[in-house]
C-alpha cells in the first residue's frame, strides 16, 4: 500500500500512466482485470504454491498490472483470502481470492459472495502415501545415470541458459521456476529456482487447456460423452449453438465470438476476472461462423468445456472434482493437483490447472504414450489420435493441444523438430513439449515477461535432445 502518496496525486499519476502504457502487449491496465488478476496470482502463488509473499506481490505480480501498484490496496490473509482493491475513487474495483484447502483459490467477483462461496460442499481426495519407486510410478529422484555425458552436459548448458537472467529489470525477467526433462520414459533432469522444491504445485495458466483435453478423452474412453455428438448444454437448447460438437468445441472452432487478449479489456479478462460463473458466461458468446470452419483461440472455451463436463456428470463440482481425481489423477501418480473453481464452483478449465512440476510432466508422458499407462488405456487411442491430429480449422491446433507446423516457433528451429511434436503453452512461459517418436517430455514453468524469449530457449533445447539422440 502506498502511504504517502494524496488520492489526487495518485489518480492523476495512475491516468497518466494508462495512456503511455496501454498499448504494451500484455498488459493488464484496466482496474478490474487488473485486482483481480493481482489477487487470484497472490492466492495461489503463496497459498497453494506456498510461494514467498513479498518475492509474488513485488516481483512477480506488479510488473504484470502496472500502473495498479502505485494505487493497489492489498489485505493480506494467509491460510485464508487475498483482497485487493484501487483507492482511486469511485473505481476501487475490489477483488478477493479466497483458499480452500484441496481446491487452491477461486476468486470472488460481483455477483458472488466470500460466504456463499465457502459454504459449497466439497470433500477433498484422500490421497496415498507416495510411492519411493522410480517417477512415474513413484516419487523417486531423477535418474541422471541413464544419461551418457554429453546428453548430461547438453542438458545442463540448457538448463543453465533457461534461469540465467540477461537483465534485472524485473518486467523483463525470465523468472524461470522448473525445467525438467523425461526421457524414454523416465526422468533424466530436473532442476527448480532457488528456493523452489518438488513438492511446490505451479500455475500452468493455458496448459490447463490441454489437461481439460485430456480429461475429455478420459470421459470420451468411459462413454461420458461422445465427441462426435453436441456438447449438450442445457442453455443452448433451441439455438443454432445446440449443434456444436465436442470436436468443435476442444478444436477451439465452436464458431462463437471471443477476444483473447490480456492487454486491457477483453472477453478473456472480463471472465476471469469479473464473471462469477464463468463457463456460463462464455457460452452466452454469439455464434458468428459455421461451427468447425474457424479456429479462434478462447480460454473462454476450455472453460465452457468444464462447465458442460460438469453438466454431463450431474451438474455438481464435487463430481467432476471427484472424476479427474480418479479417473486421470490417481492412475498417473499426480499428488496436490487441482484446477481452480469458479465463484459457481466449475472448474476454470481454460487458465487455472495448478499441479507439480513433475505431474505435469506425467500428463506429457501420457501423451507420449498413446493415452497408455502401465498397463492401461486411460485414452482410447483413436481419441488420443483425435486430441493430436489437426483440425479441419487449423493445421496448428488439435484438440485443446497445440502442434507442428507451428508458426510461433522461430523458422529456423522448427526445421529440426519432428513432424509428431506437440505441446501444451501457457501464459507468462509454461510449456510442455512432447515428441511421442522420440519419447521426450520437456517441460518449463516460470513468470516470464518476455514470453517470445522463453519459447525460443525451451524448443531449441527440444531440438538440440532430438538431434542428439
Amino acid at each position: 500500500m502506498i502511504r504517502h502518496t494524496t488520492w489526487r496525486a495518485a489518480s492523476l499519476a495512475c491516468l497518466s500512466l494508462l495512456s503511455t502504457q496501454a498499448a504494451q502487449a500484455d498488459l493488464i491496465a484496466d482496474i478490474p482485470a487488473g485486482t483481480g488478476y493481482a489477487a487470484w496470482e497472490l492466492c495461489t502463488r503463496t497459498q497453494q504454491s506456498g510461494d514467498d509473499y513479498l518475492r509474488v506481490r513485488w516481483s512477480y505480480t506488479a510488473p504484470k498490472v502496472q500502473p495498479l501498484p502505485i494505487v493497489w490496496t492489498i489485505k493480506y490473509t494467509p491460510g485464508s483470502k487475498v483482497d485487493v482493491s484501487s483507492f482511486i475513487p469511485f473505481i476501487t474495483h475490489k477483488r478477493t481470492a479466497i483458499y480452500r484447502e484441496g481446491l487452491g483459490c477461486t476468486l470472488v467477483p460481483p455477483g458472488a459472495t466470500e460466504a456463499g462461496v465457502r459454504a459449497q460442499a466439497f470433500k477433498p481426495v484422500v490421497l496415498p502415501q507416495p510411492s519411493v519407486q522410480s517417477w512415474p510410478a513413484g516419487e523417486g529422484p531423477t535418474e541422471a545415470a541413464r544419461l551418457t555425458p554429453a546428453q548430461a552436459a547438453l542438458l545442463a548448458t540448457h538448463g543453465d541458459r533457461i534461469f540465467t537472467e540477461a537483465t534485472t529489470k524485473l518486467s523483463q525477467k525470465q523468472n524461470a521456476l522448473a525445467f525438467l526433462v523425461a526421457r524414454d520414459g523416465h526422468l533424466v533432469y530436473e532442476r527448480y529456482a532457488r528456493d523452489y522444491q518438488r513438492d511446490q504445485p505451479q500455475l500452468g495458466w493455458s496448459m490447463t487447456k490441454s489437461l481439460t483435453g485430456l480429461i475429455a478423452g478420459v470421459m470420451a474412453t468411459d462413454g461420458r460423452l461422445n465427441l462426435d455428438t453436441p456438447v449438450g448444454l442445457t442453455q443452448w437448447a433451441g439455438s443454432a449453438k445446440a449443434a456444436i460438437t465436442w470436436k468443435q468445441l476442444l478444436n477451439m472452432a465452436p464458431g462463437m465470438a471471443w477476444s483473447e487478449g490480456y492487454d486491457g479489456a477483453s472477453d478473456a479478462t472480463e471472465m476471469l476476472f469479473s464473471q462469477p460463473n464463468q463457463g456460463a458466461w462464455a457460452a452466452e458468446r454469439p455464434l458468428t461462423a459455421t461451427p468447425g470452419t474457424v479456429f479462434n483461440y478462447s480460454t473462454g472455451f476450455a472453460t465452457v468445456a468444464t462447465y458442460a463436463m460438469k453438466q454431463a456428470l450431474g451438474g455438481s463440482h464435487q463430481a467432476l472434482y471427484d472424476y479427474y481425481q480418479q479417473r486421470l489423477f490417481a492412475p498417473l501418480g499426480i499428488r496436490q493437483g487441482v484446477i481452480e473453481p469458479d465463484a459457481s464452483g466449475t472448474p476454470v478449465g481454460g487458465a487455472r490447472g495448478v499441479l507439480r512440476p513433475v505431474d505435469w510432466l506425467r500428463l506429457g508422458q501420457l501423451v507420449a504414450q498413446g493415452g497408455q499407462w502401465q498397463g492401461q488405456t486411460l485414452i482410447a487411442p483413436e481419441v488420443m489420435k483425435f486430441l493430436v491430429a489437426p483440425s479441419p480449422a487449423s493445421a496448428e491446433y488439435g484438440g485443446f493441444i497445440w502442434r507442428q507446423p507451428a508458426t510461433a516457433i522461430p523458422d529456423a528451429v522448427r526445421a529440426r523438430l519432428p513432424a509428431d511434436l506437440v505441446w501444451f503453452a501457457g501464459h507468462m512461459g509454461q510449456f510442455l513439449v512432447i515428441v511421442p517418436s522420440h519419447d521426450l517430455v520437456v517441460l518449463r514453468m516460470g513468470v516470464s515477461f518476455e514470453k517470445d524469449q522463453a519459447r525460443a530457449l525451451v524448443f531449441e533445447a527440444v531440438a538440440d535432445m532430438v538431434e542428439q539422440r
